[in-house]
């Protein structure tokens, strides 16, 4: 049975009409312009705090997921490992987070956030939301809807590969 996702994926760019081709732009238009202010919004909330988001970011993800790798991490934030690891020196030479070896394989270090991590991840989170709060005029149904429909774009992107 042919989906309407299936439909979706043999359509070549020939076949989409221009006004499809367009509302397409726009789509991505919009896409960006959001992710360009949501960025601002948590960089500014994160200056204020003497912070970065990505700092935030793998603070929240520690908060959540306690003494994983670094490769593990890496793949929650969806950043490799190089970039992770700076970002994880930062925060270690800041006393946000320890690096612990495992007494059952030396060789293996797992990643902790400390105390002082974690109040300032708690500060991060208050103030992000915060600032998020306004998104409550949106109704249940249309947040529901939001999330729906990207979720739904995202798979179809996955499926064409353009992201993994």
């Amino acid at each position: 049975m042919r989906t309407n996702m299936d439909h979706h994926t043999e359509k070549s760019v020939e076949d989409i009409d221009i006004d499809s081709k367009e509302q397409i732009r726009e789509l991505l238009q919009s896409f960006n312009q959001v992710k360009y202010s949501l960025f601002n919004l948590l960089r500014k909330n994160a200056d204020a705090l003497g912070t970065t988001f990505m700092q935030y970011h793998v603070l929240r993800t520690l908060h959540n997921h306690p003494d994983i790798r670094l490769s593990e991490l890496a793949d929650l934030i969806l950043l490799g490992n190089s970039t992770t690891s700076g970002v994880v020196d930062r925060l270690v030479k800041s006393g946000l987070v320890i690096r612990k070896r495992l007494e059952s394989d030396r060789r293996s270090v797992t990643l902790r956030i400390t105390d002082e991590g974690d109040a300032l991840q708690d500060r991060m989170e208050r103030a992000y939301m915060q600032s998020l709060s306004p998104l409550n005029q949106l109704s249940d149904k249309d947040r529901q809807d939001l999330l729906r429909i990207q979720q739904q774009v995202n798979e179809i992107l996955q499926q064409q590969g353009e992201i993994s």
